[in-house]
């Protein structure tokens, strides 16, 4: 099993790497099994279910200093990926590396193939839990290259995701050399702000999971931020109505805490399946990356019915 940790922001194109896997119609299919567990603390932060790609390179969901686009702000705002799956299976991608100068806008990708993505889970995935889902990818280099987006709770913008769109390479897997690859998400100083939503826990999502005043009732709420990407530095400090109590109420929330965070928020590892358990057949092109509604979570972090409970670093 691969192990790695740091998140590289250096700007690659695919090519940079040589074609090494088959390519065509000898290319073989394989089931990928993608889990995504939550190692924060007790008390810390959730993920909202995690969208996956699978692509050829060129999808690049942010780069820090530029405006998050529609798909990638629906994901921080709400947690749904209704937009981003659609532009990803439209052979999209968010920002522009061919000239080597980042620009904000949605271009046409160099795709070759047919895209694969899903969502993992079927709602808010909270510490010491974990989520998966199978998918059938073709072992070549349109499908290569992994990504993954989500929303961190709670807050009005927060996010993980790969900036680098080349970073987790799958080729391991295609050839055989291994049969699993695992990396940490969410290490402190990596989790954004997609500067797309004033942090305000009277219109964050995910109170309710807290027992935090306040909060997200519907999709679409908060006021406009006009803002960039940007990595968060002191978690929760500048946003509004903040309970006086936080700091110590809570303390797990601050997913830049080395020592309540020492290896980010969750792990994500993804598996060659052989055969795939029965009625855990893998997607090829799913339906909808929001197999999970708004409402259907909806009760689960939106609102304050739960109730409230004291975190406090030990």
């Amino acid at each position: 099993m691969i192990n790695v940790f740091k998140n590289s922001k250096t700007l690659l194109t695919v090519l940079s790497f040589a074609s090494v896997v088959t390519t065509g119609a000898s290319a073989q299919a394989l089931t990928l099994r993608v889990e995504v567990e939550n190692i924060g603390p007790d008390g810390g932060v959730t993920l909202t279910p995690v969208w996956v790609g699978f692509h050829d390179g060129s999808f690049d969901s942010y780069n820090g200093g530029l405006p998050s686009e529609r798909g990638l702000e629906q994901i921080a705002e709400d947690g749904l990926a209704d937009i981003v799956s659609q532009d990803f299976r439209d052979n999209l991608t968010y920002i522009d590396n061919s000239s080597g100068t980042p620009v904000s806008g949605v271009f046409p990708s160099a795709q070759v193939g047919t895209r694969v993505d899903g969502s993992i889970g079927s709602g808010p995935i909270t510490p010491g839990n974990s989520a998966m889902s199978m998918f059938e990818v073709v072992a070549d280099d349109s499908n290569r290259w992994f990504s993954y987006l989500s929303m961190v709770l709670p807050s009005s913008d927060y996010y993980v995701a790969n900036g680098n769109p080349v970073q987790w390479d799958l080729l391991p897997l295609f050839t055989g050399d291994e049969t699993s690859i695992s990396f940490n998400v969410g290490l402190a100083g990596t989790v954004n702000d997609a500067g797309t939503e004033v942090n305000d826990f009277d219109t964050s999502a995910g109170n309710g999971l807290f027992g935090i005043p306040g909060g997200q009732t519907a999709a679409g709420q908060g006021v406009d931020e006009g803002g960039v990407n940007a990595n968060v530095s002191a978690p929760y400090s500048n946003f509004l109505n903040r309970p006086a109590d936080f700091d110590t109420d809570f303390a797990n929330l601050n997913f830049n805490n080395e020592d309540l965070y020492p290896d980010g928020i969750a792990n994500i590892t993804i598996t060659v399946v052989e055969e795939p358990p029965v009625g855990q057949e893998p997607q090829s092109v799913p339906e909808s990356s929001t197999t999970v509604g708004l409402m259907a979570i909806a009760g689960l972090f939106f609102g304050a019915g739960l109730r409230r409970r004291n975190h406090h670093i030990n």
